[in-house]
């Protein structure tokens, strides 16, 4: 089942469950991707790879958000941003947590010690692990293990 299947089919559950806040949420996404796919140039529609990327840029958009509406005191709204951000998480990968992550580097670093700058770490991981690896935390690990 393709990511876009899986959405509708959350969607369905939500009207039958009447959970209008999780069906808001899937309703977004649904849009996203649907624009995504009428920008896409592939015949066939909306591949898995671009999807995902698709609803990890909506749920960047949503921890940008919360950060500015935390600093104006605004919780309910950082609530529902974090119920939102979850629930698109549900149709990602699943992805690496930091200790898991911070071995992966150290091993790779063991195996090539020759590289002893973060932003090239970064990258060179990033290509390894693809997409079960956050981006800004990975840079944060690489950053940290290179400094110790």
């Amino acid at each position: 089942m393709s990511i876009r299947e899986a959405v509708q089919a959350a969607m369905k559950d939500a009207m039958k469950n009447k959970d209008q806040t999780r069906l808001d949420c899937l309703r977004m996404a649904k849009g996203a991707l649907l624009v995504k796919e009428k920008e896409s140039t592939h015949p066939e529609g909306l591949s898995d790879e671009e999807a995902i990327q698709t609803l990890r840029g909506e749920v960047k958009k949503r921890r940008q958000s919360i950060a500015m509406y935390q600093e104006h005191g605004k919780e309910d709204v950082v609530e529902q941003l974090e119920v939102e951000i979850e629930t698109l998480a549900s149709f990602l990968p699943q992805q690496l947590d930091e200790a898991a992550l911070e071995a992966k580097v150290r091993a790779y670093l063991e195996a090539h010690p020759e590289i002893n700058h973060p932003g090239k770490l970064t990258g060179a991981l990033k290509k390894e692990l693809g997409e079960s690896v956050d981006g800004k935390m990975l840079n944060e690990v690489c950053k940290r293990v290179l400094e110790a």
